[in-house]
């Protein structure tokens, strides 16, 4: 018997690229390859004086303490390891579509670890299948989302009553905490408003963990700040990418930003702007700082919120905190994101083969054996 090989994901994306690399037209590709050469040596160009004025404005940034370590305090490590902790996330999929109608098939997944830190958190996963009808796909994801998001809000709920049995608890949640950021709805702002203030009321601090950095809220706030001019950078990412890795080489560990208010540094008319100015008129104050946990990894968003204003100092002892649970007592060595959110993650993910072949088994029970043919021939199309 022959065995066939076992490849993973990265690598038959690789086997694809090279099949699709190779069926194109000889001609074209020779063309393109000739542009992209060209284009290349331009780009080394830029990135040469990018990277040299990042290193000026690491130093800048730097004797203005905007970096700040995570340093290894073992008496604040013992206590945040016994505080209670837990994670919420969703993911969903979109399928169907055939005369209008659409399935959105969703799972949420809670982790909860009520006696603070634990290699085996308690995990409680739910899911759902909601119809929608409509003509427009992008509407349809854009309701998708929302679905998926309102049952986090009712597992960030659920949650409350698992961790907030304490004086202090933390719940981390896999994405922003104004979520999605550019969606406003009355009732669903009026909703997730109500779960956050619930969980304050609880002394549970709600964290956001951001893994897509978007948007250059903290470049227009750091070019206000130092008067320096940033038109080099396009967005926070390429600003803090070659920034905090001088950082992180400087000092040795790893380092965020120090924290700011989400709203200081948007554009006038920035949609972002716009749905968190909803948010903090019920109330809601969002924080966030960006954190670098290894020299040549990832730059996440780390959020905070509070039903009040917090002064510098404040902030900062609450992010000092945070980090400290985030990077001292939830990450595991030689990974780069909590284990809480790792395994909510994980657990709530609804793959798309899956989703396909239950969205054909909705099917195969709705229609007599005698009509699936039709159903059948619209996939076609």
């Amino acid at each position: 018997m022959t065995l066939m090989p076992t490849y993973s994901v990265e690598e038959l994306k690789r086997i694809i690229r090279k099949i699709d690399f190779n069926k194109t037209e000889p001609e074209l590709l020779a063309e393109l390859v000739y542009k992209a050469i060209r284009t290349g040596e331009g780009e080394r160009e830029r990135l040469k004086h990018v990277s040299k004025r990042s290193y000026e404005l690491f130093k800048i940034l730097k004797n203005r303490r905007i970096f700040h370590q995570i340093k290894e305090d073992e008496g604040e490590i013992k206590k945040l390891k016994e505080v209670p902790a837990g994670a919420i996330d969703g993911s969903f999929q979109v399928v169907g579509g055939v005369g209008g109608r659409w399935y959105v098939l969703f799972g949420v997944a809670q982790v909860i670890a009520e006696a603070g830190f634990t290699l085996r958190p308690t995990i409680v996963v739910d899911g759902g299948i909601e119809p929608l009808d409509s003509v427009d796909e992008s509407r349809v994801y854009r309701l998708a989302e929302v679905t998926m998001m309102l049952g986090e809000v009712k597992a960030l709920r659920k949650i409350v009553d698992k961790v907030g049995k304490r004086d202090e608890a933390y719940v981390l949640i896999d994405g922003p905490i104004i979520d999605p950021p550019m969606y406003y709805d009355e009732d669903y702002v009026k909703e997730r408003v109500s779960a956050l203030r619930l969980c304050h009321e609880r002394n549970i601090n709600v964290v956001g963990f951001v893994k897509r950095v978007m948007g250059r809220g903290f470049l227009n706030h750091l070019s206000e700040e130092t008067g320096e001019d940033l038109m080099d950078f396009t967005s926070d990412l390429d600003l803090l990418s070659t920034i905090m890795f001088e950082g992180f080489k400087s000092e040795a560990r790893p380092i965020y930003t120090r924290p700011i208010d989400y709203g200081e540094g948007h554009e006038i008319g920035d949609k972002v702007a716009y749905v968190h100015n909803i948010y903090k008129g019920k109330g809601l104050n969002v924080y966030y700082s960006y954190y670098k946990p290894s020299l040549r990894g990832r730059i996440f968003r780390v959020e905070y919120a509070s039903f009040k204003s917090l002064e510098e100092q404040e902030l900062l002892e609450k992010f000092r905190q945070i980090m400290c649970l985030v990077n001292q007592v939830w990450t595991i060595p030689g990974t780069e994101e909590p284990s809480l959110i790792v395994i909510a993650h994980n657990k709530c993910n609804v793959r798309r083969g899956a989703a396909e072949t239950i969205y054909y088994e909705i099917m195969a029970k709705a229609l007599s054996e005698g009509n699936i043919h039709l159903w059948l021939e619209s996939l076609s199309y």
